[in-house]
């Protein structure tokens, strides 16, 4: 079915704390603040506390989100998988519910694919600490490494670079790849291997377009 949007924003949401749920407000609302608008919002609640539908629900976002949820948590893959099966765009991205996008993400994203020959974008990013979002900091990977598909594919062996929330993917290629596979902790890495092994494009923009929030994994 052809839909009105040019990509959907995929977030999964694992936590069981309460506490949370602040983050995840936060999240939506850098996606709210997006300079592309023209984009829709999954979110997959994973066997999360009770309370966390109605507060997305009750929030007045200027988005359009989908809510689907999972009764039983059964890994980060699966419920990725599970988010992926009700996507009807041509472009899928991604988002930690405890992440944020910066403004022009999906907007600079959009132009990079549309444009040029590659099937997996991902952006460089920033750090910040759990509580503290004033204090933008580097991540430990340098801007002007690991950008072409040459770099990328010769690299990604060794160590995992890519941030997975960073990235916007085409959907035919996770089709084609059978989505990711439960492998705790580096569902992504393998996936990213996987691709290059296929002979899916690559590319990572070398601007910090993605910030990427230390010690709260346990909601994403």
């Amino acid at each position: 079915m052809k839909t009105k949007y040019d990509v959907t924003v995929l977030i999964c949401v694992h936590s069981t704390d309460y506490r949370y749920d602040f983050l995840l407000m936060k999240a939506l609302k850098s996606l709210e603040n997006q300079t592309y608008k023209n984009f829709k919002t999954l979110i997959v609640l994973d066997e999360c506390w009770g309370n966390t539908k109605k507060i997305i629900t009750h929030t007045n976002f200027d988005l359009d989100i989908e809510i689907q949820e999972k009764n039983k948590k059964s890994g980060l893959g699966n419920a990725k998988n599970f988010g992926l099966s009700f996507v009807e765009t041509d472009l899928v991205a991604f988002l930690d519910a405890d992440d944020l996008y910066c403004q022009d993400k999906l907007e600079k994203q959009l132009e990079f694919i549309n444009n040029n020959d590659v099937d997996f974008l991902g952006t460089q990013s920033w750090n910040i600490p759990k509580n503290d979002e004033q204090e933008l900091f580097d991540s430990c990977f340098s801007l002007g490494t690991n950008e072409t598909h040459d770099e990328i594919s010769k690299n990604i062996y060794q160590e995992n670079f890519l941030t997975h929330g960073s990235m916007m993917i085409k959907k035919t290629c996770l089709d084609e790849l059978g989505g990711y596979r439960d492998i705790k902790g580096t569902e992504d890495w393998d996936l990213w291997k996987r691709a290059i092994d296929k002979g899916f494009k690559f590319h990572q923009l070398q601007e910090r377009l993605y910030i990427y929030r230390i010690g709260t994994s346990t909601i994403r």
